[in-house]
């Protein structure tokens, strides 16, 4: 029967009862709590996951995956133990999802199951080789939605760990800056062939220089334009909108009323630090030039606080930003509970070395 279907009527009553396609099977699901059965398509797609995040992380990047170690711990075992305590979360978020009575929309099931079938034809016949059925999918997909509703309820107004408003506006303060920035990409220098001539080499030096050149002289006028315009009065908005209509590419008109200011956390970004550490220094208004090894920015910053709805419009990102590692530990510790019952015999069978990849 197909799991939508199935499960539409309780979690829409705020009672959300996992299963699995194979209940025969005594390693068709990974974890219990009552009524409660995580199927091990979950903890399957987990050692998937894991595995690619072990790729990432093994010391000796020379070795297979499963040679290597992570901080002393044998990458399998590390796998599995990730892999795992992810599927204590997922488990924990289920069960909290269940005890704090949240609901689904009709909507949010639509679109798990959509995702889930969209995700299924591109990806699932090397699913089906690791025993991962389109159900398991779809319900990671849902507790995607369970894991943010379970959180708002948790640290939103009247949770019972209400993140105080203060905490939330000192965080927007000290870390978010709200800037408009234009950045030139420097070109990759070019490197001669072994066997070229002394007369090409020289030549591929200059066509460098030359690349390098056109890009630094573009952007210091860019900076040129801006410190001039901002000294008689002129928005730099404006500016940048001006320039860019101005070097704009196709036919359609650019719009001359884009707003080019955007907020970011300065705590999280992966905007070079140089750039954040310039900007976030600067005076509001304030036109920047920084250089990095691969682009120069040019730009300035605004008041985050001059519209309110800015403040609105992050206000659920901090909260995530301020309490997420605490709650994923919340939810672990949650999942080790007595009422929580791993099936050890799925755990020994379903081991990293039998995943197939495409």
């Amino acid at each position: 029967m197909n799991f939508l279907k199935k499960c539409t009527a309780a979690l829409l009553a705020g009672i959300i009862a996992l299963s699995c396609t194979a209940c025969s099977s005594d390693t068709a699901w990974i974890m219990q709590k009552g009524e409660l059965e995580m199927p091990a398509g979950v903890y399957l797609n987990n050692l998937i996951q894991s595995y690619y995040d072990a790729s990432m992380k093994v010391e000796d990047s020379s070795k297979s995956v499963l040679s290597g170690t992570i901080e002393g711990q044998k990458a399998a075992d590390w796998i599995k133990e990730n892999a795992l305590n992810q599927t204590k979360i997922d488990m924990a978020i289920c069960s909290k999802f269940n005890d704090l009575g949240l609901e689904f929309t009709l909507e949010e099931l639509s679109a798990c199951h959509s995702q889930a079938e969209s995700y299924y034809e591109k990806a699932g016949e090397n699913m089906e080789k690791n025993g991962i059925s389109q159900n398991s999918i779809e319900l990671l997909y849902q507790l995607n939605y369970m894991k943010v509703k379970v959180f708002d309820a948790i640290y939103g107004e009247g949770g019972e760990k209400e993140i105080p408003e203060s905490e939330i506006r000192d965080y927007y303060n000290n870390n978010y800056i709200k800037m408009a920035v234009q950045n030139f990409n420097l070109p990759a220098e070019r490197t001669p062939e072994e066997d070229a001539t002394d007369e090409e080499k020289e030549a591929l030096k200059q066509m460098n220089e030359t690349e390098l050149s056109s890009v630094v002289s573009e952007a210091d006028r860019l900076y040129l334009q801006g410190q001039i315009g901002r000294e008689s009065g002129k928005e730099w908005n404006d500016i940048l909108n001006q320039y860019k209509k101005n070097n704009q590419t196709g036919d359609t008109e650019y719009d001359m009323t884009t707003n080019n200011y955007r907020l970011l956390d300065t705590a999280t970004t992966v905007l070079d630090e140089e750039v954040v550490t310039a900007l976030k220094e600067a005076e509001l208004g304030e036109m920047v030039k920084v250089r990095t090894d691969t682009m120069i920015a040019v730009g300035a910053t605004t008041d985050i606080n001059e519209d309110p709805t800015d403040f609105e419009y992050v206000r659920n990102t901090i909260c995530h930003s301020l309490k997420e590692d605490e709650f994923e530990q919340y939810l672990l510790e949650v999942a080790q509970g007595d009422e929580f019952v791993v099936n050890e015999k799925a755990v020994s069978h379903y081991q990293p070395s039998k995943l197939k990849f495409n």
